[in-house]
């Protein structure tokens, strides 16, 4: 008989790597360990993110940024997706030699764990990335992106800091800001949207009070996470501004709505509102979050500061009267964001207006410490000040998509920049996290952000590019090396080098919109861009130079959606589709359209491509009427193989060869991408299922490319839904990887012939190798 005793079963990995954790930590070795690809990728994130903070050497420092600048996407993903992220976040931050440790598996190499079947199998591998949307200053996110935060702000219960966040489902959640980590289940808080919070402490608790679009506010016990006390009703609209004081020792709420245009007080501990409100003579229509009314405290005196009509109002809150002299607004008018500071131990009133400009005024008299500051690009969505210290500092969101940091003692400008948010910064809350200054924000990207206001942002060493979204992608050839050239919501034109990543010449900056689309073209022997703005114009620019190759040519009204290139009888031409639904030729020789534009396109024409069949360069265009016509170049005329089948709008067209014959792939809004046969215009196989189950609304696509993918004809198709890329055979319509992940919807990708993939996605440019 054997006695001998069985193994013990195998741990789980998690398990084991918490033991790791818990050694590195006890023997001083965590900066080593925060460096090992392995950990960063296996290890539970929630066991993670604590540590990541701890990181006190460069190269663990820089393997906590990698890590925080996707948090949001690691807790939700597998091992091997992370992988990908990774490597491709550390590329974004210049951290090669990360991104390659991270590629290469090194648990796999030494046997631990399984095999990294989908990572191996991946068609691609990081090459390089832009880093325009990096910041040292991140240290993680709160949730995901499936519960929209509308409201947020900051509290400490025993002396651990949160965030209390309010969403567009009615509920308000709870967060500590050191590890993110939600605290307790969401309170069901209002029937509808939560549209501001406020944070004050009521007999000894940390209390929150939030004003909802059902017209009420309501207390909560941040400890408990019990109501506080009854709702507070009397809103003829919904709640959307909210402040926290103090008025004769008595804890009082401050609530306003965007309807009757009142702001009313109420007592927390016994739920009644004090007097009449304080009234108005214009509430802005739309009033926002927190930014709208404030509360300060002079000479012992609680005053509230509301806006109205571009003016800011002060009000003296135990009598309820408005003080004689108001503090004025933004200049015009226009006051769209508000907080109270404290600059040298004097009150102020710190506001952001519709073109971007920050205003600090002293409280007392009025005037204004020193000219405005600015930088940002357009409107100010939302300001918060930080806590009584030096310095005294104030933190903006715009709808830029930038968050930005203002000494307020000092009147330094522009404001340190913080990148990452990929939409308007709707909401700003400021608190203390261990000890250092930190900001949370929200925005329509629908991420929620935490930064540190004092980090050390000389980390990596990542290459900045595009300001602003990301539109579009093609490839050339300049010089003898391949360039992308990449096209943005910032105006500009940007040439890129396939091989290493380094930016060619200045930006080509003299568009007058955003850039809305580009392609390549060679023009008398000269590489040229041509690029499509939202003004409709059409600019062709010399690569080489960098200078214009001819005079801007106008034609579309509206946006130019696409842009494609094509040569007929050796003349190379622009073909270009607009908002208007009309595609237009132009010869990029003479700058003259070739014929009348081509009619028939339903609302715009955006899916664009141009091909050859039987010796003849033709136009590929689908559009809101689910079908792709194809039009012959050199006559204008239709041809009689329209393809038919989507049931939605086509977003995407690729042309490419299967078998020596000419097709296209397909995208659309239906969730499906198709192959054609474009001599017959017949439908080659099954449509391709782009939705995946688990991801609802992930199927649409948005552009695509054909290739040789691991040495197979295949259509690549970027999915915003899921900010995926996925790939398929185009023959037998079977996917030839896992969906590769991206921090952010991917808008357009581009390939080269020598098999790299070019993505782009929010503010950066990526390019993939062949594996």
């Amino acid at each position: 008989m054997n006695t001998q005793a069985s193994p013990p079963p195998p741990r789980p990995e998690a398990d084991r790597w918490a033991e790791i954790a818990r050694e590195a930590a006890d023997t001083g070795t965590l900066d080593e360990l925060l460096t090992r690809a392995d950990f960063l990728v296996r290890a539970d994130p929630q066991l993670l993110l604590p540590l990541l903070a701890r990181a006190r050497s460069t190269p663990a420092r820089l393997a906590a940024a990698v890590w925080y600048t996707s948090a949001y996407r690691h807790a939700e993903a597998g091992p091997e997706a992370r992988r990908w992220l990774l490597a491709l976040d550390a590329a974004r931050w210049g951290a090669r030699q990360l991104a390659s440790d991270l590629a290469a598996d090194p648990a796999a190499d030494r046997g631990e764990g399984p095999a990294s079947a989908s990572a191996s199998a991946w068609p691609w591998r990081v090459g390089w990335a832009t880093g325009s949307q990096v910041s040292a200053c991140l240290r993680g996110f709160l949730g995901g992106r499936a519960d929209p935060v509308t409201a947020v702000a900051v509290a400490a219960v025993e002396h651990r800091p949160l965030a209390v966040t309010g969403h567009a489902d009615g509920t308000v959640r709870r967060w500590d800001l050191c590890t993110g980590a939600p605290l307790g289940p969401p309170l069901d808080a209002h029937g509808s949207a939560v549209e501001a919070v406020a944070t004050t402490v009521l007999d000894g608790r940390p209390t929150a009070v939030t004003g909802g679009r059902d017209g009420t506010a309501r207390i909560w016990d941040l400890r408990s996470g019990e109501p506080a006390g009854p709702p507070l009703t009397g809103h003829s609209g919904p709640v959307t501004a909210l402040a926290t004081t103090e008025i004769d020792g008595r804890p009082v709420a401050l609530t306003g709505d965007d309807e009757a245009g009142t702001v009313r007080i109420w007592d927390l501990r016994t739920g009644r509102w004090l007097g009449r409100p304080l009234e108005n003579p214009v509430w802005d229509d739309g009033v926002e979050a927190t930014g709208w009314v404030a509360t300060a405290q002079v000479e012992g005196r609680p005053l509230a500061v509301t806006n109205s009509d571009g003016t800011l109002r002060v009000w003296d809150l135990p009598t309820g009267t408005q003080r004689d002299q108001p503090a004025s607004g933004a200049p015009g008018g226009g006051v769209t964001a508000l907080a109270m500071g404290t600059v040298h131990g004097r009150p102020v009133t710190v506001t952001g207006d519709l073109d971007g400009a920050v205003e600090v005024r002293d409280l007392e008299s009025g005037g204004p410490l020193g000219p405005a500051r600015t930088g940002h690009e357009g409107r100010v969505r939302a300001v918060a000040t930080t806590a009584p210290a030096e310095p005294a500092l104030a933190v903006t969101g715009g709808n830029d998509g930038a968050v930005r940091i203002w000494d307020l003692g000092t009147g330094a400008r522009p404001g340190i920049c913080l990148t990452g948010h990929t939409a308007a910064v709707t909401m700003v809350a400021s608190g203390v996290a261990e000890d250092r200054p930190v900001a949370v924000t929200g925005g329509e990207d629908g991420t929620v952000r935490i930064w540190d206001l004092a980090a050390d942002r000389r980390l990596g060493d990542a290459v900045r590019g595009h300001a602003g979204p990301v539109t579009s992608v093609a490839t050339a050839v300049l010089d003898g090396r391949r360039v992308a050239v990449t096209g943005g919501d910032d105006r500009t034109v940007r040439v890129w080098d396939l091989d290493t990543g380094q930016q060619r010449g200045r930006p080509l900056t003299d568009h007058d919109g955003a850039v809305e689309a580009v392609a390549a073209a060679f023009v008398e022997g000269d590489a040229v861009a041509v690029a499509g703005d939202s003004e409709g114009v059409l600019r062709v620019w010399n690569l080489r130079t960098g200078a214009q190759a001819a005079e801007p040519l106008p034609g579309h009204e509206g946006p130019v959606r696409a842009v494609a290139t094509a040569v007929l009888a050796g003349r190379p031409l622009a073909v270009t589709g607009g908002d208007d639904g009309l595609v237009r030729i132009r010869d990029l020789g003479t700058g003259q359209q070739r014929g009348p534009a081509l009619p028939g396109h339903h609302e715009e024409a955006a899916a664009l491509a141009t091909t050859v069949l039987a010796g003849r360069p033709v136009v590929l265009v689908g559009g809101a009427d689910c079908v792709v016509r194809i039009w012959d170049v050199e006559s204008g005329e239709e041809l009689d193989r329209s393809l038919r089948g989507h049931r939605a709008w086509v977003q995407a067209v690729a042309p490419g060869t299967l078998d020596g014959r000419p097709v296209a792939a397909t995208g659309g809004r239906d969730g499906t991408v198709r192959v054609w046969d474009l001599l017959t215009g017949e439908q080659l196989g099954r449509a391709i299922s782009a939705a995946d189950a688990a991801a609802v609304g992930s199927g649409w696509v948005s552009a695509m490319t054909t290739a040789v993918v691991a040495g197979s004809p295949a259509v690549v198709a970027a999915l915003p839904g899921d900010a995926t890329v996925r790939a398929w055979d185009l023959r037998s319509g079977e996917p030839l990887c896992a969906p590769l992940p991206f921090p952010q919807p991917v808008s357009d990708l581009a390939r080269d012939p020598d098999g790299r993939l070019v993505v782009c996605f929010g503010r950066e440019v990526a390019v993939l190798d062949a594996a």
